[in-house]
């Protein structure tokens, strides 16, 4: 049996980190692997593991999904067991590298094209029948989105979320948006076209039980029809 890995110094002492490594199986199963994280930032970035796969479930059948901000690769993963091929992008090229030797052990890396640059310029060369967005949620007035009893995409930096959706639908209808929980539906649903039906989702947080970690739009033929 190997060893049980050290939590890392850069952690230790922060017990917002130390939450986060002490679940640390709820972002990657196989963390223990050799899973990489290469800065903190991601370590409160990545989607948990259980909520990457409910995303990638609403994906299933498509033949190609672009996963728009890559991060270290925890969509992409789970994007590649179920549909033919993932376009990964991501502007940081550390992550991009560490999110390459993540789909290397899960298995999936065949199935992943890594592109190393800005989601608004790559998409213009990427053709799919799907999207997953899940941007930064940092805004102009303050970086935190826990302070916002309403979090307003127009704020967003340095994109403004109505921008980020647009280049998302140059690709394909078919869209998921992940965001913060606090963001109005109202703002969402102005994003689809006249008529169009938006499926909204309360993602389940891992680490609090009962809890909302974000909020997920789903558009075109990702949104459920009742």
């Amino acid at each position: 049996m190997a060893p049980t890995p050290q939590i890392p110094e850069t952690m230790a002492n922060d017990p917002h980190l130390r939450k986060f490594w002490e679940k640390r199986h709820q972002l990657f199963s196989k963390i223990d692997e050799g899973v990489e994280m290469p800065d903190t930032c991601m370590w409160h970035m990545v989607t948990p593991e259980p909520n990457a796969i409910e995303h990638a479930k609403r994906f299933k059948g498509k033949k190609t999904v672009v996963d728009a901000f890559g991060g270290c690769g925890g969509n992409s993963i789970q994007l590649a067991k179920v549909v033919d091929k993932v376009h990964y992008v991501e502007l940081n090229p550390n992550r991009l590298e560490a999110a390459k030797k993540n789909a290397k052990i899960y298995g999936v890396e065949d199935k992943i094209e890594f592109h190393l640059g800005d989601f608004m310029e790559v998409s213009k060369t990427l053709k799919a029948d799907g999207v997953f967005l899940a941007p930064l949620w940092t805004t102009k007035i303050n970086n935190s989105y826990n302070d916002y009893v309403n979090f307003d995409i127009q704020n967003m930096e340095p994109i403004p979320g109505d921008k980020i959706f647009a280049a998302g639908r140059s690709i394909s209808k078919n869209v998921a948006l992940f965001m913060p929980v606090t963001t109005p539906f109202h703002q969402l649903s102005q994003l689809a076209d006249a008529g169009e039906h938006v499926e909204f989702y309360n993602e389940p947080n891992p680490f609090e039980v009962g809890t909302a970690m974000g909020l997920t739009a789903y558009y075109g033929d990702l949104a459920k029809k009742y």
